[in-house]
């Protein structure tokens, strides 16, 4: 069997669809792109990571933070979300007690006597316990958003 192998960039998904190649390799992070042309994975040849990697006596540094604090904020992002409850003034400890954030709760006074707005940032791992939790002390309206992303 002959085989010729070709290196392509962008959409190499489209080589099968059109016709240039019976197979591809394809360097993937979560396959929808795959998927959507109507492909499947057969094996997964190697799995990667991404890592920064800075020369100690940096010509750009400034560029270089910067880099590391974006993909920081996209991997925090990834790591939390942003609960968002009211509850009692009065049970307000005990809420702070079960989700306290990553430095403190965001509290903001309500129009109704006694009540206010917490907004939190959560683990999504712990996210359900927490939910839980809050609504046993009284927590209402609790709400979850996603993080798209985020700086520290």
């Amino acid at each position: 069997m002959k085989t010729q192998v070709r290196f392509v960039s962008g959409s190499v998904e489209a080589a099968c669809g059109l016709g240039l190649a019976d197979g591809i390799v394809d360097l993937v992070e979560s396959g929808d792109t795959m998927r959507a042309a109507g492909l499947h994975a057969i094996d997964t040849i190697l799995n990667t990571e991404s890592v920064l990697i800075t020369n100690r006596h940096q010509r750009f540094p400034k560029l270089v933070e910067t880099i590391k604090q974006r993909v920081e904020g996209v991997l925090m992002a990834r790591r939390y979300v942003l609960c968002q409850y009211n509850i009692k003034r009065e049970s307000l400890d005990k809420a702070c007690a079960v989700a306290s954030g990553r430095q403190a709760p965001t509290v903001t006074s309500l129009e109704a006597e006694g009540w206010v707005a917490v907004s939190v940032m959560i683990e999504k791992k712990e996210l359900a316990d927490k939910m839980d939790q809050l609504k046993e002390i009284g927590a209402v309206d609790i709400l979850v958003l996603q993080i798209a992303n985020a700086r520290t």
